[in-house]
């Protein structure tokens, strides 16, 4: 799971056997791969220093001598291409690198889909992948009637936009998508190599995308004319009479940092030139605006405010009725400080419903009605003190679904506009809840899926009378090798440092020993309030079977799982909660015999990457068997400069603290994995993972920590190394086939650190 950034407006077979009998099991021994140490790429150190002011002791000054890395140049490319080669010449030593990956293609290579949205043209919607598509593709029904989905193996309709005709190797891929509620249109941004950057396009729902034999794949022929440039962190907004839709971006350029945001309307048939500035604030050049217009009425412009990742926003709201779009609207500021996070869920009338964590950590829902001059916050579903209010939205017509988070586990349920919980959905099902629902009045679908289980298409109708036949199962997904029923999952909660009680997922292979032995992968997150839910990858299954192997995933602070106050827990001075919790789960492993001592390897990315750098710093000499970090923030003194490319790093100062206030300073300094590099102990087996286009956390960060590693413990028994992705970004948006081949890289690199054998 890679994630981090602003809420969206808010993841040759070489068998060697000895001897071969029928009655036993045959193994492919990877033994750790052998190393020798004092062989890396050099890279130039110079005498750069910052400055910085600290609250205990006044000027610091910080060495920093690989500061040429944050630069795009030819020595740059240079280290970045002798990098790779080493990284790579270490990689393929692993004897059973290529039959890890061919198994981890084979069980990938099934049906995925999406729950059905009914749109504004009568059609039924729905994402597709056939297994190894590069990019999943947009179907649709072919009337207004819903493909039976039971038994289904092909898309079930036909197929209205495929993004793999973008380009021929899967990196152009959509990265937002709105339709209008004429029905005419369809808007939608492509973005390249995983920047975070996108253009939008406009075309007719009645002119598809799709591969027609005989003729070129040119995206561009039959789309309007619309080309909207360098959009970041924004939803395409349509406006009720369809002429139009709001946007963020910046005024058509490309600029240096990610600043000065301001929100527009397009008109459709105008160049983006014309395009109306809605708002901009140069006194608040960090602000950025999420514009969103009441569903049902069209009345309404929400704008939604945000200064950082926090979990806090302002809230206006303009009469679209009454205001001529443009910089002179008349804004309501309904909600005028950074206090508290308020999200519209729908409005009747004046009569708004959000969901809120105001004097509610776990959130609550509250009404606010326009047309009483007091603005009366009124609880409508007051906050459940033990179940964290996760997802929220208005359907049927005069329904709220609403989803808890107990325990990390999802429960939805059904209530009435008034605030009465009506009935709980699927009571026995401990799966997680995607909120995939359609606004559509006919039916309510809901995604289901967990460890053990790759996706289920749930349905539940309003307009049938027996509430025991509005619930059914509208299509499941089919594997053809994997057998999910051959793996468990349970919850257990282990104490970390300081007494905190924190639960963790385990999954197993039917086969996986308990006595012990059994190496394990950890994977953490731990920030921004991102809670991480049962999920199903068959990358792991496929590792955990084919090792013997453990999946661990604890729900240390930071995340969301528990409310704002879990989330609290894990961020500023707090943060080294974050990294006691991960540290504390390994030791649970090993203490409890679920895992083997020095055979668990951590990994995490984005933020997750930042953990697994300051675990390995941290720990004991011992704890990890190796450590996989992905696009981590490991400068935390510079994540909120714009270098190299155009970081959203300032708004995560929320979560971080400021290096640049004294006081802040203190406590981020001591944590910093790239200035707390330990020379007292080895480091387990470590591989840093990074992309050339990564426009989020730019790569200088795993560039310099590569280095560093390598200058300070060029000595280390165990393999520093850094591998850097081509034409790939942050994470989304990366094609199926690229995902792959990095899953067989850095699991590889987990088994042949660690010595393991295929299990055959």
């Amino acid at each position: 799971m890679l994630i981090l950034g602003l809420r969206v407006f808010r993841p040759t077979t070489r068998i060697y056997k000895l001897f071969s009998f029928a009655s036993r099991s045959t193994h492919t021994r990877t033994m750790a791969t052998p190393w020798t140490p004092n062989q890396y790429p050099q890279a130039r150190r110079s005498d750069h220093v910052d400055i910085y002011k600290s609250e205990k002791q006044g000027e610091v000054r910080v060495s920093d001598p690989y500061q040429w890395l944050e630069q795009q140049s030819q020595e740059t490319d240079q280290w970045t291409t002798a990098q790779d080669q080493f990284t790579r010449s270490h990689l393929d030593k692993n004897p059973a690198r290529t039959k890890l990956e061919q198994e981890i293609r084979a069980n990938t290579d099934y049906a995925k889909f999406s729950a059905p949205s009914l749109k504004y043209d009568g059609r039924w919607y729905w994402y597709y992948n056939s297994g190894l598509q590069p990019q999943s593709v947009i179907c649709r029904s072919k009337d207004a009637n819903l493909p039976d989905g039971s038994g289904e193996k092909g898309p079930g309709g036909e197929v209205y936009f495929d993004p793999n005709l973008l380009s021929t190797d899967g990196t152009a891929a959509l990265s937002v998508t709105a339709f209008s509620r004429c029905g005419e249109y369809f808007a939608y941004g492509i973005s390249l190599s995983g920047s975070d950057f996108y253009t939008v396009y406009v075309r007719r729902t009645s002119e598809p995308f799709t591969a027609i034999v005989g003729q070129p794949n040119d995206h561009h022929a039959k789309r309007l004319a619309e080309e909207i440039r360098f959009v970041k962190f924004s939803s395409i907004t349509w406006t009720h009479d369809s002429k139009g839709f709001f946007y963020q971006d910046k005024a058509g350029t490309e600029t240096t940092d990610d600043k000065d945001a301001m929100l527009y309307y397009h008109r459709i048939g105008t160049p983006q030139s014309q395009d109306i500035l809605v708002i901009k604030d140069a006194e608040h050049p960090e602000w950025m605006w999420g514009a969103s217009v009441s569903e049902v009425d069209g009345r309404y412009l929400f704008l939604d405010i945000v200064q950082d990742t926090g979990k806090k926003n302002m809230l206006w709201v303009a009469d679209l009725q009454e205001n001529e779009i443009g910089q002179n609207m008349k804004w309501d500021k309904i909600v005028n400080e950074f206090e508290s996070e308020y999200t519209v869920i729908a409005n009747d009338g004046t009569k708004l419903y959000l969901r809120t964590n105001e004097n509610a950590p776990q959130c609550q829902v509250i009404t606010i009605d326009l047309a009483d001059p007091s603005r009366q916050h009124k609880v409508l579903i007051p906050e459940v003190k033990d179940a964290y209010l996760d997802d929220i939205t208005a359907v049927g017509g005069d329904k709220l679904a609403v989803v808890y988070k107990r325990n990390v586990i999802d429960e939805l349920y059904l209530y009435s506009m008034e605030g009465k919980q009506l009935t709980r959905l699927a009571p026995g099902i401990r799966w997680c809840y995607r909120s995939q629902w359609p606004p559509s009045t006919v039916a309510l679908f809901v995604f289901l899926t967990g460890f053990t289980n790759p996706g289920i298409v749930a349905r539940y109708d309003f307009d049938e009378p027996g509430e025991d036949k509005r619930w059914s199962i509208y299509r499941s997904t089919i594997m053809e090798r994997l057998v999910p029923d051959e793996f468990s999952a349970e919850q257990v909660w282990y104490e970390s440092k300081d007494g905190t009680k924190v639960p963790m997922f385990i999954v197993k292979h039917k086969s996986t020993k308990s006595d012990g032995t059994a190496p394990a992968i950890q994977y953490g997150y731990g920030g921004f309030s991102i809670s991480l839910s049962p999920s199903f990858s068959p990358t792991i299954l496929t590792f955990i079977k084919a090792y013997g192997a453990v999946y661990a995933l604890p729900n240390i602070r930071g995340g969301g799982e528990f409310g704002e106050e879990w989330h609290l827990a894990g961020t500023k001075e707090r943060k080294i909660n974050v990294f006691n919790d991960f540290i504390a789960a390994t030791e649970y492993l090993v203490k409890n015999k679920i895992a083997a001592p020095g055979k668990v390897a951590i990994n995490g990315g984005s933020n997750g990457g930042l953990l697994v750098a300051a675990c390995v710093n941290i720990a004991p000499e011992g704890t990890f068997g190796a450590g996989v970090a992905e696009v981590g923030v490991l400068d935390l003194l510079k994540f909120d400069v714009d270098l190299m490319f155009w970081s959203i790093g300032k708004a995560w100062t929320s979560d971080y603290g400021n290096p640049h206030d004294p006081h802040d300073f203190d406590f981020i300094y001591p944590i910093s994995p790239l200035h707390n590099v330990p020379t007292d102990k080895s480091l387990p087996p470590l591989l840093l993972m990074t992309a050339d286009h990564d426009d989020r956390v730019v790569p200088l960060h795993s560039f310099k920590h590569a280095a560093t590693l390598q200058h300070t413990l060029a000595h280390n028994p165990h393999p520093l190394l850094i591998r850097i992705d081509k034409k790939a970004g942050h994470g989304a948006g990366k094609a199926t086939e690229k995902r792959i081949q990095d899953a067989a890289d850095k699991w590889g690199f987990v088994a042949q650190s660690l010595g393991l054998e295929w299990q055959d």
